[in-house]
């Protein structure tokens, strides 16, 4: 009785409204829905009095839409999981669709879920205004922002008992992927009761965001930016990727909106909307990893910090260049480097943790590579992980497994984690030191007793591991802030290795030519690297990737490389004047220069590191450092 009661009011709502001016019509004070339900009249024409539940594609519909998103939906069931754990015990379900409003993922309640099915709540349903009118899902698509649709406030009179809240889910590209949709069946008429609920999608649609926005470039460099002195909240945060040329090429929904807003299009120079060049960046976030770098937006000088995230390496392209990996295959004539895999080569295949150190660039997953393929694992897997370009939500489920049912959304036979698909074979763990401590607690206990528990699972499996880590952190003053467990670095660090940055290398040259050749032959193409440039390209720093090269070989369009080709970056840094060296006046002069350039070699050309090494306050290293001529990003001449 009382729904055709409410059924009744509703219908005659509407024909007020559709004999309301245009301007005259308001629901609930929300201009959003009274616009809303104009175009449901007048562009859609969708019968309010319609008694059935959406529309629902068939399944070979369903599997065809979801196939086009799937690795986008591999990643977001996560956070659609984590939203109905938060709200199901309210009654709500939870539903994501894509970006044409079809229902691709919904979680609903066992005691309830034929009702849901029976409303429409289901995989293939169809919410776009165009079949239902004003809600939550088709409204968000043509707003392109969230919104509460809060019973009466649905245009068709079939969904006037449900409340639905939804967010759209931004791509990197600022195109909407999905959208995700809590609603419950039944619910106060105060659509204040709805603020919580409203509010958790809002901030798991962001975490699916982000998420994805981290999955889609984790081969650029990445940068989390928030307002300085404050923490870096994930769901205001703003993101960036870049190129090798130092360009913002995709930001996130916020960073679009609230960053770049009178930047320009994308991409865009980074040093045309901040304070800091992109080496600049790059440089600070070497000198203190894992710390923010500060920076300044130039068109309204508002001050940020930004975290800076490392790219993941394009694994294929590098085994199709490096064929078989071992030592044999990398470049290597610099005589510290070849004493240590002198030593590396006599551990290979004694079980032992091994730690790679060293900056970002410096080779350290091409030597993981390689001391897979010199064990007597090399025909077994080699899986890699890396802890920085993964979001810390998803680690634990990629690196242990998982069991049937141990979270929402699970796949219905579980899903073997890296470590049991590395079992035999060699497991890389490449930033370890962004591994969050309480996955290090778990780690630690695989490590010890060679066997691991998927989530969700009850008895443990046996595990045949050989772990190799990386890092460009100092694990050691980890350890000291408390943010690395102790007994697992010590477990892990049993034979360290710290790989020079090429500037530091006695081989450099033909580590530049090697990896040029390599990107060459990825490319097809068949490029003359001329002496002149390759001796310039040797004084500069390489302070990412010398990678970055893949940027000139792509742009060349002839058989030779020129200056022309080069990333704006470096070839900024190569045209900055050097401060002139002062010619050492004595041989204990020459001595100092000769001990500084020692230290800084032996410490990575980290400048903080090499004073200490030497004893020497900061302030007077700097100091001797720029009477030698020995600035930073170049390397000197001797």
């Amino acid at each position: 009785m009382r729904f055709r009661d409410e059924f009744s009011q509703h219908m005659r709502r509407v024909a007020a409204a559709s004999d309301a001016r245009a301007g005259a019509l308001a629901l609930a004070g929300e201009e959003r829905i009274a616009d809303s339900w104009r175009r449901s009249m007048e562009l859609y024409r969708v019968d309010p009095e319609v008694p059935a539940a959406p529309r629902i594609l068939s399944a070979a519909e369903v599997r065809e839409r979801c196939g086009r998103i799937e690795s986008f939906l591999q990643l977001a069931r996560l956070g659609v999981g984590k939203l109905h754990s938060q709200i199901k015990d309210a009654g709500y379900c939870v539903l994501m669709t894509d970006a044409d409003g079809s229902t691709v993922d919904f979680r609903g309640l066992p005691n309830i879920d034929h009702e849901f099915k029976s409303r429409g709540f289901r995989v293939g349903a169809c919410w776009s205004e165009q079949d239902e009118g004003t809600c939550g899902v088709g409204t968000t698509l043509v707003d392109r922002a969230p919104i509460l649709v809060h019973k009466g406030e649905h245009f068709r009179a079939y969904n006037i008992g449900i409340t639905c809240s939804a967010a759209p889910i931004f791509g990197p590209d600022n195109d909407i992927m999905g959208v995700l949709n809590a609603s419950a069946l039944a619910s106060p008429d105060d659509r204040r009761s709805q603020t919580v609920v409203f509010q958790l999608v809002a901030q798991n649609a962001r975490f699916i965001e982000n998420a994805w926005f981290i999955e889609a470039n984790r081969h650029r460099w990445t940068l989390q930016i928030g307002g300085a002195g404050r923490g870096l909240e994930p769901e205001r945060s703003y993101l960036l990727a870049l190129d090798e040329r130092g360009y913002v090429v995709q930001a996130n929904f916020l960073a679009h909106v609230e960053l770049l807003e009178h930047a320009g299009p994308l991409p865009r120079a980074f040093h045309e909307v901040f304070d800091l060049s992109a080496d600049e960046l790059l440089r600070a976030a070497h000198d203190r990893p894992g710390m923010p770098v500060a920076l300044r937006r130039l068109t309204t000088g508002q001050a940020l910090s930004a975290i800076v995230r490392v790219p993941e390496q394009r694994r294929v392209a590098w085994r199709v260049a490096q064929g078989r990996h071992d030592f044999s295959t990398l470049t290597v004539r610099d005589t510290r480097l070849v004493s240590d895999i002198q030593r590396l080569k006599r551990i290979v295949n004694s079980r032992l943790p091994i730690l790679l150190l060293g900056e970002t660039g410096s080779g350290k997953e091409a030597f993981a590579h390689a001391i897979h393929a010199q064990s007597e694992r090399r025909d077994k897997p080699f899986v890699a992980l890396n802890c920085a370009a993964i979001p810390e939500n998803l680690i634990e489920s990629e690196l242990f497994g998982y069991r049937e049912g141990a979270f929402t959304g699970a796949k219905a036979k579980g899903e073997a984690g890296k470590i049991q698909l590395s079992s035999g074979g060699t497991l890389f763990l490449d930033e370890i030191g962004d591994m969050p401590l309480p996955l290090q607690t778990r780690l630690l206990r695989v490590l010890a007793e060679g066997e691991v528990l998927r989530l969700g699972g009850t008895e443990p499996e046996k595990v045949d591991l050989n772990v190799i880590c990386a890092t460009h952190r100092d694990l050691e003053s980890l350890v000291a802030a408390g943010r690395f467990r102790e007994d697992l670095f010590y477990r892990l660090n049993a034979a360290t290795f710290t790989l020079p940055p090429l500037r530091a290398r006695s081989d450099r040259r033909d580590v530049l030519q090697q990896v040029f050749d390599e990107e060459c032959a990825a490319a097809g193409r068949d490029i003359e690297l001329p002496v002149v440039l390759a001796d310039e390209l040797m004084t500069y720093g390489w302070p990412g990737n010398i990678r970055q090269l893949r940027y000139a070989v792509a742009v060349c369009e002839s058989d030779t490389m020129s200056r022309e080709h080069l990333p704006d970056n470096i070839l900024r840094a190569l045209d900055e004047p050097q401060p002139a060296a002062a010619l050492p006046r004595s041989d204990a002069e020459a001595d100092e220069r000769r001990r500084i350039v020692e230290a800084m070699e032996a410490t990575g050309w980290r400048a903080t590191e090499a004073a200490a090494l030497m004893g020497m306050p900061r302030a007077t290293f700097y100091r001797r450092l720029s009477r030698y001529g020995l600035g930073r990003g170049r390397f000197p001449s001797r």
